[in-house]
């Protein structure tokens, strides 16, 4: 649901935000700016400083607002173990990326720094404790790595190269047939045997099931 469009008197960070997401959505990272945000919410650029110092601040306060989508976590939610809750969380946390693949790049080069998203990050910790994962000075590697796998496949699934190369179907048929192995490797691809969702899963649970 839409927050409603307020007067300058009424303006408020959410609003903010969700214009500004809007606006990435529709245009793009390289298109925005605090002039376009002003306009589009009919108010001086001004009045947004009030809220957010700089576009920097601004963006900051987006991540954040993407990652408390993206994390949220239904209160009811039952788990068969954390493995199984992890798998949950990155599910989710695709799907939210996959909405704002414009945002991609925001998300990717901001890394958690705000009070808010750390008390998110301890509230997932307690319940994935709760399920019987053990947390150790490396647990935050296996978050990092997830989040990384995760950005990745997401960047992949959504992101056109501006200049990537085309498969000649030629050369890969020729390739594909002097070689099995290469042939083993592609078929499955080109057949679509997996979906993106059973793809990214494979992935997921390769890496819990690596984890130590």
């Amino acid at each position: 649901m839409h927050s409603a469009k307020p007067t300058k008197e009424t303006l408020s960070k959410d609003y903010i935000l969700e214009t500004t997401l809007r606006i990435i959505d529709q245009s793009g990272l390289q298109k925005f700016s605090m002039r376009k945000l002003g306009h589009d919410m009919d108010v001086s650029p001004m009045a947004v400083y009030r809220y957010f110092p700089n576009q920097n601040t601004l963006f900051d306060g987006l991540v954040e607002w993407i990652w408390q989508t993206a994390l949220f976590e239904k209160k009811d939610s039952v788990y068969i173990d954390w493995q199984e809750q992890i798998s949950a969380i990155m599910i989710h946390l695709r799907e939210t990326l996959l909405k704002h693949p414009n945002a991609l790049p925001l998300i990717s080069t901001h890394p958690l720094v705000t009070k808010t998203e750390f008390i998110l990050v301890e509230d997932i910790l307690v319940k994935l404790k709760m399920n019987g994962l053990e947390i150790k000075p490396t647990t935050v590697f296996l978050i990092n790595s997830l989040s990384a796998y995760t950005l990745g496949f997401v960047w992949a699934e959504a992101i056109e190269p501006e200049h990537g190369g085309q498969v000649d179907p030629a050369l890969m048929k020729d390739l594909q047939a002097n070689s099995k192995l290469l042939n083993s490797l592609l078929t499955s691809l080109q057949n679509e045997q997996f979906t993106s969702d059973e793809q990214f899963l494979m992935g997921v649970r390769a890496i819990l099931t690596g984890w130590k």
